[in-house]
């Protein structure tokens, strides 16, 4: 058996509930202290049960403290980095302490649309180098890996956090199945330790939903920059480090799934909306990621 029962409790449910515990705590403080506009929701009518905007503090401080909960509890990885895919704890965190700061202010024009994405660009590029191995060998090349992986994750993070429906339902279900793709995409890569990492996403991410539906504020608002490097980190780390046939473009088609949400979203007639709106919008997101499993699930298979 591949995992045992303490893999799953300490990877899924105390993840699980130690995100919905600090979720709730700290929006029930945001809810105090903060009368943030509702910026996540969609100019329908305010009968919405997305209420408030989420900011960063509420959703990406809770993933975080979850994730490294499960990720020191089964001893995933040391507390002192050293090689190149140890690093990636310390990048989230750093990703999740600037969304934060930047969250405070993003009310204002001028934060959300030139702070934001400078401040998320030089995230982006610091983590980048901080995972990116130097191998002669790399493919693609470290110039030209390192170049794509930084715009890609830097254009979702921003473009997630730029969504008008970011803290809907459909665009949480999203993400949860991203964070799955994910996970699963990593197991076929053979690397149980890395899929277990990414895993922690999605109960950190369940969490996060259930707090936020308690609380009655935005779901998964505030993650963009968070939820983007942890996985686009993992994913990497895992294509550079497997030895198995899964191609590159599995590695990189489940992060187009909340893109192809924002995208379709933003096209669809102002006419459809509610429940045909988010369906809509789930499927389309999902399929990216079906592909991608599909075709490393085929380039695994015994011949």
């Amino acid at each position: 058996m591949p995992f045992s029962s303490n893999d799953l409790i300490w990877s899924l449910v105390v993840p699980l509930l130690a995100a919905t515990g600090l979720r709730f705590v700290l929006s029930w403080v945001v809810s105090r202290f903060e009368a943030a506009p509702s910026i996540e929701t969609s100019e329908e009518p305010s009968t919405s049960t997305i209420a408030p905007s989420a900011l960063p503090l509420e959703t990406a401080i809770p993933l975080i403290a979850a994730a490294a909960i499960g990720y020191f509890q089964l001893e995933l990885g040391p507390l002192v980095p050293k090689a190149h895919y140890e690093w990636l704890p310390l990048g989230v965190l750093i990703a999740a302490v600037v969304a934060t700061l930047v969250g405070f202010f993003q009310r204002y024009a001028v934060v959300r649309f030139g702070l934001l994405p400078l401040a998320y660009a030089g995230v982006v590029g610091g983590v980048g180098y901080m995972l990116m191995p130097t191998w002669d060998d790399l493919s693609p090349s470290y110039p030209v890996y390192l170049t794509c992986w930084c715009a890609g994750v830097w254009l979702l993070a921003c473009t997630t956090e730029w969504a008008p429906d970011r803290g809907r339902w459909s665009f949480a279900i999203v993400w949860l199945g991203t964070c799955l793709a994910v996970a699963i995409v990593v197991a076929l890569s053979e690397s149980l330790r890395f899929a277990q990492i990414a895993g922690l996403t999605f109960s950190g991410s369940l969490g996060l939903v259930i707090g936020g539906m308690l609380m009655r504020r935005g779901l998964l608002g505030g993650l963009g920059l968070t939820l983007t490097t942890y996985l686009g980190g993992i994913l990497l780390i895992a294509h550079v480090n497997s030895f198995s046939d899964v191609p590159l473009v599995s590695y990189w088609l489940p992060m187009m799934g909340p893109l192809l949400s924002v995208a379709f979203a933003t096209l669809l007639p102002g006419k459809i909306s509610g429940f045909a709106r988010g369906t809509c919008v789930v499927l389309v997101a999902a399929i990216p990621s079906l592909v991608a499993i599909t075709l490393a699930v085929l380039a695994t298979m015994p011949e």
